[in-house]
């Protein structure tokens, strides 16, 4: 819950409170090149965050310290996200949405709802970098079937592409995105770096227990 209520905050606080600042545009040609596709938005929506839940589920079911390695990972990330959100405004140009097949309808409606005219919180993207997140976290469970982290990983990348056909992001934000997880993965991996967020979520447990306990 509390990784949600961050992803939130970062995402929509970004976007709102940037909402009057100047926005940068980091469109580069390859990505003009890159066609729209909204038969892609089926994996972009639902599917997406199926993946994200099972993954996260995932890491907890491993044990508390992989738990904890993750968690800070995670927050890390989008910590480092809203900095960017708020240092450097990104947006792009979406197409206009011409057909009226149940895709485009679907994409425009994604569009509609997601920051209009003026997209925001673009560069690294959260959609992006938490995909990539989840097949690293798969990747590691050892006990999961052969064929868990080959799929995780295409799901993953079909998520990630999903991003670049339906022009959400452009490839500087998902490369950015899954830079950051390589970083902050292997920093987190080994050593004791991650203790200070175990710390602070055990302590707010235990303020937690100790308050239903009282009533």
């Amino acid at each position: 819950m509390v990784i949600l209520a961050v992803n939130m905050v970062v995402y929509f606080g970004g976007g709102r409170l940037t909402q009057s600042w100047r926005h940068y545009d980091l469109t580069l040609a390859f990505d003009r090149m890159v066609p729209l596709i909204p038969g892609f938005i089926w994996i972009y929506l639902l599917p997406s965050y199926l993946f994200w839940g099972i993954c996260y589920i995932l890491s907890a079911q491993k044990g508390k310290d992989y738990f904890y390695r993750f968690v800070a990972c995670d927050l890390t990330i989008h910590m480092i996200c809203l900095v960017f959100f708020l240092l450097l405004p990104t947006t792009n140009v979406r197409p206009e949405i011409a057909g009226n097949t149940l895709s485009e309808r679907m994409l425009l409606m994604t569009y509609q709802t997601d920051g209009g005219d003026l997209p925001s919180c673009l560069f690294p993207s959260i959609h992006c970098y938490v995909s990539w997140l989840s097949f690293r976290v798969v990747r590691e469970i050892r006990t999961l079937p052969r064929w868990a982290s080959p799929v995780s990983c295409v799901m993953a990348l079909l998520i990630i592409v999903s991003t670049q056909v339906l022009k959400q992001h452009y490839i500087v934000d998902a490369i950015a995105g899954v830079a950051l997880v390589e970083i902050f993965w292997r920093f987190y991996r080994k050593g004791e770096r991650h203790r200070g967020v175990e710390r602070f979520f055990e302590k707010i447990n235990s303020i937690v227990w100790k308050g239903k306990q009282d009533l």
